[in-house]
């Protein structure tokens, strides 16, 4: 520990405060090598995101029997939960104050937590059925979500404060979502790899727990790695601003602060409605894939590879654009590419015409995947740059820094849309008919020709056009380069101010 601490201990010039010295370092460029290894950080979301969305719900109701509705529930009620503790944790890593400083300890103290929970989801005893299975599924996800928020929130509040330049921001972004993008392709990969080499694989529970315990050992790698590379960074990082009063009237304080900030409140109303949309198609991806597409086991892992690799392409084109167009038009104009993607392919299919001899298909499928992704990919490194930029729009209107608060806002809404988008899917598919426990009924179980286009429907045209109402939000979103340049400057002037009446 004595070694961590003096890597940290790093003085600024002789007369200047730790809070001066952290702005002058953030003013300075992160170096390739700083914004990489911030970026691994991400990669355990990654991992913990593809698994439980892709691959999770797949497994809990066609392998361990769950009914839609159900598997839905646990998604719904444990995201639910973990949401509303998203503010707490973010207000206790602000307020943290330690030789680590706000936002280490917690990162620490949470890997191991989600990479066992992790491994245990995917290894689920066979004799766990029912409402047996069901409690037990619920309690392994909520040690995983809580873990990942005291992991997810202090590491995205790094991200927001280690540097004040706004297009510098954006490539941090960047980096951070192309580990994330690796991350995915590996985690897939491994899953697709091993689960979807033959149509019967998919179903074997053997196979999905060697895929847990793999992707949990990765897990630990990345986790502690981002977390000790980090540390070097902690003199740029802001120090905790305590205020006086009970941490309860503390809280409720903040909460109303935060959405009395119109720039916080586009992005969350954003998020909100577009996670009710991804909530409810990602989970279903593999359902749609196999029995109302019909593709083969490597059309099926192209596509999906393809979704989480394309930020490969989407990061340079977003790069590019930015010096040319603000922030907020490129994050709607991108989910607007995406829901377009989205919306027609299954319509042609459900129509008639993309019958299923349609001999390009897969090729459709695939370019339409990395389109689809391109778009995402910009309009998010937009997004979550802009999400940085309103941090400090917000310490500019109420004089305080509040990125874990800020940003375990923004989760609340990724979270609690994201269950009901699972719940609205798992109902959706028990109201379609569509049957649980497939690995008992054969690779080929039946269904009805209503039952597979039902299928279609929620799981393409209906979340494309609830994704498309989440651009309307971000019209009142008015933050542009101009507008943040005055908001630093004065900032700057304020602090500048601070620091003479320190002096006299």
């Amino acid at each position: 520990m004595a070694s961590i601490e003096q890597s940290i201990a790093v003085p600024g010039p002789i007369g200047v405060s730790a809070e001066d010295s952290g702005a002058i370092a953030r003013r300075a460029r992160l170096g390739v090598w700083a914004k990489t290894i911030y970026g691994t950080g991400e990669m355990v979301n990654g991992i913990t995101a593809t698994g439980l969305t892709y691959l999770a719900f797949f497994y809990l109701t066609a392998v361990c029997g769950l009914s839609g509705t159900r598997a839905g529930m646990i998604t719904f009620i444990t995201l639910l939960v973990d949401s509303v503790a998203d503010p707490l944790v973010g207000m206790i890593s602000d307020n943290t104050r330690s030789r680590l400083g706000r936002r280490h300890p917690y990162m620490f103290g949470s890997i191991v937590p989600i990479a066992l929970s992790f491994a245990l989801v995917f290894s689920i005893p066979a004799a766990f059925t029912g409402l047996r299975l069901f409690c037990y599924v619920v309690f392994l996800m909520l040690v995983l979500r809580v873990g990942l928020s005291f992991f997810y929130l202090p590491y995205l509040a790094i991200g927001a404060e280690i540097s004040d330049d706004y297009h510098e921001r954006s490539s941090i972004v960047g980096y951070r979502l192309l580990c994330s993008a690796i991350a995915a392709f590996a985690c897939l990969y491994l899953g697709l790899g091993g689960l979807s080499a033959n149509p019967a694989a998919l179903l074997q529970r053997s196979n999905y727990l060697h895929f847990g315990w793999i992707a949990a050992a990765g897990l630990i790698v990345v986790g502690l790695g981002a977390t000790f590379g980090t540390i070097r960074q902690i003199p740029r990082l802001h120090h905790a601003h305590h205020r006086p009063g009970r941490p309860l009237a503390q809280f409720v304080r903040e909460l109303r602060e935060i959405f009395h900030n119109r720039s916080f409140v586009s992005l969350f109303l954003c998020c909100l409605v577009f996670f009710v949309a991804q909530g409810t198609a990602a989970v279903l991806a593999l359902d749609a894939n196999r029995y109302f597409w019909n593709l083969s086991a490597s059309i099926n892992q192209a596509v999906l590879l393809t979704l989480v690799l394309s930020p490969v392409l989407g990061m340079p084109i977003a790069r590019l654009l930015q010096n040319h167009t603000e922030k907020r038009t490129l994050a709607i104009a991108g989910a607007l590419v995406f829901a377009v993607c989205q919306f027609y392919p299954p319509l042609l299919r459900i129509y008639g015409l993309l019958p299923n001899d349609f001999g390009y298909l897969g090729e459709l499928l695939v370019t339409n995947a990395a389109v689809s992704a391109i778009g995402l990919v910009v309009s998010a490194i937009s997004f979550q740059s802009m999400m940085a930029d309103a941090a400090d729009h917000h310490e500019y209107l109420f004089g305080v820094r509040r990125e874990g608060m800020f940003l375990s806002g923004v989760t609340f809404s990724v979270k609690s849309a994201s269950g009901l988008g699972s719940l609205i899917a798992g109902v959706a598919l028990d109201a379609i008919h569509f049957p649980a426990d497939i690995a008992s009924r054969g690779l080929e179980p039946h269904l009805a020709l209503a039952t597979v286009r039902g299928l279609g429907w929620i799981a393409g045209p209906l979340p494309a056009i609830i994704t498309a109402l989440c651009v309307l939000p971000l019209l009142i979103y008015s933050l542009d380069q101009e507008k943040y340049r005055m908001i630093k400057q004065a900032l700057s002037e304020r602090g500048n101010a601070t620091g003479e009446g320190r002096q006299r």
